[in-house]
This record gives C-alpha cells, sequence and structure tokens, in this order.
C-alpha cells in the first residue's frame, strides 16, 4: 500500500489509496435465509491501511473468502502474509480485517472488493457479502502552480525546517515548501517529497488497527533511521531519497524511490506486524530544475552564516588483517563461520575538509535484525569489560590505539546471538552500529583503553565540546552461520586412522618388548649353562 502524500509544484508522489470513511457492502444470498439477511451485514471503516468489517452478535465465527480462482478458504486458517486477519471486537463481535493488497482484494472500478461468506447463528445458509473500500488510481500528473505560498496549517510540534535559514518566500516556494508569514519560516510540507530531494510523511497511531505506537517505527533493515519527530499520536520522517537503503527504479523518464516502514517490536500480538511502503516519483527534468535553482540561489542568496562543512565518516568491512582492500556493500549480507575473525574499518571519507580532525570510536554495538538483544563490542574504544572473551580487540596501524588519526580499526570475532524462545544460537541477520566524535584535540582524541573508564573520563564523554560532532555509523548485515560439522563418514574414516596407527604402535611396542624378554631369558639361560660347566 502506498501512503497519501500531497504533490508539489515539480514533483509528484504515487497516490493510490485514500482514507475515507465508508460502508460500501453488498449481500448477496445463497438460499432463502430464515433471518433477514441485513442482520449479516458488517459496519466498515476504510482507514489509510486498509479495511475493517465489525460484524453484528448474530454472526458466528465461520468465516470463509473466496480467493481469485473461487476457492473458499476460512478465513481463521488463513493466516501469514496474505494481509487479513479476524478478531473480536470488545464486546465479542466478530471482527475482519484487511489491507488494500492482501491476497483476498480484488480492483472492481474505483473500489477494492472482498467476498466474504458469513453464516447466521442457527442457521445452515451461507450468505456472501461483500466488503468494498475506493480506490484511487495512480497518477502521475502534475499539480498546477499553486497560487498562493500555502499555510503551515500542520501542528506546529510536526513541522520540519526547509532550506536556510535566512530563505526568502520565493525560494521556499521553489523548493516546493510552506513558508509562514508570520513566523518568516520555511517548513517541508508533509506527506511530500521534496524538490531537494527528501522523503517527508507521518505515520499516525490510528492508521491501523489496533492503533500502534508512532515511537516503535523504523525504516526496514535500517534500525537507524527513526522519525525526526514523534509524539504519542504521530511519527514525522525525514530522509533523503538516496539514504536509509532507499531503492530506486526506472518507468520512462520517471524515476521512483521507495522505502518501507515497519515496527520495531509488535507487542500486541492481536494484529500482524505494521508495515508501509512509501513511494516518491519524480521525472528526470526536476532533478535538472533542483540544480539549476541550487546554483543560482547560491549566486544570487548567500547563506548569511558560515558553517562547517559536512564530514562523512564511512565503516568498512575488510577481507583480512591488512586493510587493503575491502568488501563491497553489494556483496552483503556476507556469511561468516562462527569464531570467525571480522576486521572493521571507521574512517573520514577523504577528501578530508581538515587534516588536524581526528576520530574517537566512543561505543560499538551489535543488533539482530529482530531488534529483540543487542551486545556491546566497544566501550569508549576499547574492549567490552563485560565480554571475557574479549572477542572486540581495538588496532590501528601501528598497532596502538592512543594515536591522533582518523582512522580506527578494531576486530571481532564473529558470535551469535541466542533465540529468546528456544535459547539456542540464532542465525538472523545482525548489524554494527558505532557512535564515533570527530574532534580536532589530541588530548580529546586519545583512545585510553582502561577496564574501568575514571570519573574524570565520565565527565568528559558527558561533557563533549558543542564544536565536536558525534555520528552514528553502521555496518551490516552481516549473517553468522554454523560451523558446519564434518560428515560422520570422513569422522568414521579419521577414527579408523587413528585406531589402525595405534594398533601399529602398540603391535610396534610389543613385539620391541617381546624381543627384549626372549633375550633376557636367553641370556640367562646361557649364564647359567656356563656356570654349571
Amino acid at each position: 500500500m502506498i501512503h497519501n502524500f500531497e504533490k508539489t509544484n515539480f514533483v509528484s508522489l504515487v497516490l493510490m489509496l485514500m482514507a475515507k470513511h465508508c460502508c460500501c457492502i453488498s449481500a448477496i444470498q445463497w438460499k432463502e435465509p430464515v433471518q433477514n439477511p441485513q442482520l449479516a451485514l458488517p459496519k466498515v471503516t476504510c482507514s489509510v491501511r486498509g479495511m475493517k468489517a465489525v460484524f453484528g452478535p448474530l454472526v458466528t465465527n465461520n468465516l470463509y473468502v473466496r480467493d481469485v480462482s473461487g476457492t473458499t478458504i476460512p478465513l481463521l486458517k488463513s493466516r501469514g502474509s496474505c494481509g487479513v486477519r479476524v478478531g473480536k471486537e470488545k464486546n465479542q463481535n466478530l471482527l475482519f480485517f484487511s489491507r488494500y493488497d492482501s491476497c483476498y482484494a480484488r480492483v472492481e472500478g474505483n473500489n477494492v472488493v472482498i467476498p466474504l461468506l458469513v453464516q447466521m447463528a442457527g442457521e445452515n445458509q451461507w450468505i456472501r457479502v461483500n466488503i468494498s473500500c475506493p480506490l484511487i488510481k495512480r497518477s502521475s500528473q502534475k499539480t498546477q502552480p499553486m497560487s498562493s505560498l500555502g499555510d503551515c496549517d500542520a501542528d506546529k510540534s510536526l513541522l520540519i525546517d526547509c532550506g536556510p535559514q535566512s530563505i526568502t518566500s520565493y525560494a521556499c516556494q521553489k523548493l516546493g515548501c510552506c513558508y509562514d508569514v508570520q513566523a518568516s519560516a520555511c517548513y517541508y510540507r508533509l506527506n511530500a517529497c521534496s524538490l531537494d530531494g527528501h522523503f517527508v510523511f507521518t505515520v499516525k497511531a490510528t492508521d491501523t488497527y489496533p492503533p500502534i505506537d508512532p515511537s516503535s517505527l523504523v525504516i526496514k533493515d535500517q534500525p537507524h533511521c527513526l522519525p525526526v519527530v514523534s509524539t504519542p499520536d504521530t511519527a514525522v520522517f525525514k530522509m533523503g531519497i538516496t539514504d536509509c537503503g532507499a531503492k530506486m527504479k526506472k518507468d520512462g523518464d520517471l524515476v521512483i524511490y521507495e522505502v518501507e516502514v515497519e515496527e520495531q517490536n509488535n507487542k500486541n500480538k492481536r494484529r500482524s506486524p505494521f508495515r508501509l511502503q512509501i513511494e516518491c516519483e519524480y521525472k528526470e527534468t526536476d532533478f535538472k530544475r533542483a540544480k539549476d535553482l541550487r546554483s543560482l540561489y547560491t549566486v544570487t542568496n548567500p547563506p548569511a552564516v558560515v558553517a562547517q562543512g559536512t564530514i562523512t565518516v564511512q565503516m568498512r568491512l575488510a577481507t583480512d588483517a591488512t586493510f587493503a582492500t575491502f568488501i563491497p556493500k553489494d556483496q552483503l549480507p556476507l556469511k561468516l563461520p562462527l569464531r570467525e575473525t571480522v576486521n572493521v574499518e571507521i574512517s573520514i571519507v577523504p577528501p578530508s575538509p581538515d587534516p588536524a580532525l581526528s576520530l574517537r570510536v566512543r561505543d560499538c554495538f551489535a543488533y539482530p535484525v529482530s531488534m529483540h538483544s543487542v551486545w556491546t563490542l566497544l566501550h569508549d574504544g576499547c574492549p567490552n569489560p563485560l565480554d571475557n572473551m574479549r572477542s572486540s580487540v581495538p588496532v590501528d596501524n601501528q598497532g596502538k590505539t592512543t594515536t591522533h588519526s582518523q582512522v580506527r580499526r578494531f576486530d571481532v570475532k564473529t558470535f551469535a546471538f541466542l533465540d529468546p524462545d528456544t535459547g539456542k544460537p540464532s542465525v538472523e541477520k545482525m548489524y554494527f552500529y558505532c557512535w564515533v566524535e570527530i574532534c580536532t584535540e589530541d588530548i580529546d582524541c586519545a583512545q585510553r583503553c582502561t577496564i574501568i573508564s575514571s570519573d574524570a573520563e565520565r565527565r568528559r564523554r558527558q561533557a563533549t565540546p558543542a564544536s565536536h560532532q558525534v555520528q552514528l555509523v553502521s555496518l551490516g548485515p552481516l549473517q553468522p552461520v554454523q560451523n558446519v560439522p564434518e560428515p560422520d563418514g570422513i569422522q568414521c574414516e579419521k577414527l579408523s586412522t587413528v585406531f589402525r596407527v595405534m594398533l601399529y604402535v602398540v603391535s610396534g611396542v610389543g613385539a620391541a618388548l617381546l624381543l627384549i624378554l626372549l633375550f633376557a631369558f636367553w641370556s640367562t639361560i646361557h649364564r647359567c649353562r656356563a656356570t654349571e660347566g
């Protein structure tokens, strides 16, 4: 399903399904029932995320659905990724929910329809109930230029600044953003694709049933891509169209970027995990206009303040301990046997804006994709004091840890998290994350490895200078694999070889002892005869 986005002057967003409250249903009676078939009709709500139907108390739990082939399937057995579920309301009335892209959803004209078969209490007849919600088809047409700058009528707490601090209303409008005349501020339009290349969208707690926790939402497989604004009711995401693992595809002269939002932890077992796919659709000419606009802006309206340039920090996986070559991202996830050494490098991406800059690794940790556990790899750039195996050891070019450097390196011995349900090692994918500090003074960037940080060091960590940048870098996914045991045939062959060798050794030693005994016996007899003679 596609989230509903507002279109700007230069960009268009794929618009598929819009939330509307309606009750579009029909009942077709298979046989003449005893009771009024109208009692079988549910109350239908069409939300942004899907269709919800609540049946009356006379409808039994025996609910069936027809798939595209006409096969009748009991819904209680239709689980998994089909996008439907059956439950109970607080008053014990039967509840049915389906996503618009579920296995049984059909597009008929301007509606999404799901055919159900229901049964009334005390009846043997089946009644066909069609649940439907309106569909707005995909459109890539541009909206007409807005006659006004637009009012920032959204909740102020959800608005995100667009453009530089001193941006004019004209430049704000050209970026497709919203200008607030009273505050003299420019904000991104919510639920739109910006001309400067950003996803900006909201997810509300009430977009699904039961409601979700907006603070639990992340971009799929990117646990560090969190909402920039989160309230009890709404989460606001803003990210570059090439960030957070966004996928790109082309359709003619259109360039489409997409990401997927999911829940980190679904504590509500009454519903399936929440997932939402977001798409931004651009014409290639939009990027040219954006480039021309940025070039014009830098000449005619330069920023009033001077800020530090962007410093990018990268985290890479080396092929070996020499750190001469690195594994490309397109080769991830990398399968690694347990206890195998992984060589990790964190560095400032060249060219560095200032040779005096230095990196300090703060804390590194590992997360499984399920996010059910976390393990500390490095604490303040040093081995985890709680890890008796010392699986992570910081190193650098000189094998030291206190040098001024824009490159920090350490190695990790591959491990696996324990499955919380079975208690056995899990082979799910994992990610490495590190908090790194970019600083300019050697004394601040020294990596002092101590088992327990001193009070002064803890105070230093808590009082990082404002001029220092702190970034979160990530690496992954990595796929730990169980060490494959040798086949039984090979083990038996090895045991047989060992047994034969031991047999030969024992036989040889036994033969030698027998010869020694025979020689000693012969010598004794010879001496006795010599004495008698």
